[in-house]
C-alpha cells in the first residue's frame, strides 16, 4: 500500500500563520512550516460554517475556534464533502494546498466523519495543551473565487487516482513503472489524465519515462 505522511493535529489558526513552501526537490510534497516540522497533512476537528456546491465541486468552510480555513473537493472527489451540512461537527484528515490564483491555504479533504460535538472540546483542551491557548485569527473565505479555481485545481476520481498510486507501489522494482503498464492494467478512460494530475500534485515523478511514487 501507499504510505502516507503524518496527519497532525494542528489548530486551524497554525496553518493560517504558517509559511506554505512549494517543494523544488522530487521527493518531497508541499508542506507548511510548522514548531520546525514539514507538515504536509492535518487532522482537524472543527464545525462546518459555510458550504458552497456546484456541479462538479463542493467546499465547506470549517472553524475550529481559533479560525477558518475552507475544504474543497473537485469532480467524483465532492461526494466526500456533499453528506456535511453547515452546524455539523466534523473530524476532517486532508492534504493542505495552496491555490495558484491567490495566497489562501486550503484543505483537499481525504476522509471527513460527522462526530458527537464533545469531541470538539475535547480536542480544543488537547491542542491547549500541546500549544497553548491559540491567538483568534479570521480570513477571508470567498466563494466567488471557487469558479476560477476549479480550472485550476482539477481533482480526479479518487478511487482511479488510488490505484495508480498503490499499482505503482506494488509494481516498482527500483526503476519505476511505465505508462503502458499503468494503462494496461488500469482500463478507465481517465487514467491518463490522472497520471498527468499526479505529476503536477507532486504524488509522482518520472525517470526515464517511467513513474515512481513521491514518498
Amino acid at each position: 500500500m501507499v504510505s502516507r505522511s503524518i496527519a497532525y493535529k494542528l489548530w486551524i489558526s497554525n496553518i493560517n500563520s504558517s509559511n506554505y513552501i512549494k517543494s523544488s526537490g522530487e521527493f518531497d510534497p508541499n508542506y507548511i512550516e510548522f514548531n520546525s516540522k514539514k507538515i504536509s497533512r492535518v487532522n482537524l476537528i472543527a464545525a462546518v460554517i459555510d458550504k458552497y456546491e456546484k456541479e462538479n465541486y463542493s467546499s465547506i468552510v470549517i472553524d475550529d475556534g481559533s479560525s477558518q480555513i475552507s475544504v474543497k473537493s473537485w469532480n467524483e472527489d465532492k461526494k466526500i464533502i456533499d453528506k456535511t451540512n453547515v452546524g455539523d461537527v466534523i473530524l476532517l484528515i486532508g492534504k493542505i494546498r495552496q491555490n495558484n490564483m491567490n495566497p489562501y491555504l486550503f484543505v483537499q479533504p481525504e476522509i471527513i466523519r460527522k462526530i458527537d460535538e464533545k469531541w470538539l472540546m475535547a480536542r480544543k483542551k488537547d491542542l491547549e495543551r500541546e500549544y497553548g491557548i491559540p491567538e483568534i485569527t479570521s480570513i477571508d473565505n470567498r466563494h466567488e473565487d471557487d469558479e476560477i479555481k476549479i480550472e485550476e485545481v482539477k481533482v480526479s476520481s479518487e478511487s482511479t487516482r488510488t490505484k495508480i498510486l498503490n499499482l505503482i507501489d506494488n509494481m516498482d522494482r527500483d526503476d519505476g513503472v511505465s505508462k503502458e503498464d499503468i494503462m494496461k492494467s488500469i482500463k478507465s478512460s481517465k487514467t491518463e489524465d490522472v497520471i498527468e494530475e499526479l505529476l503536477k500534485e507532486g504524488e509522482i515523478f518520472e525517470v526515464n519515462g517511467r513513474y515512481k511514487l513521491l514518498k
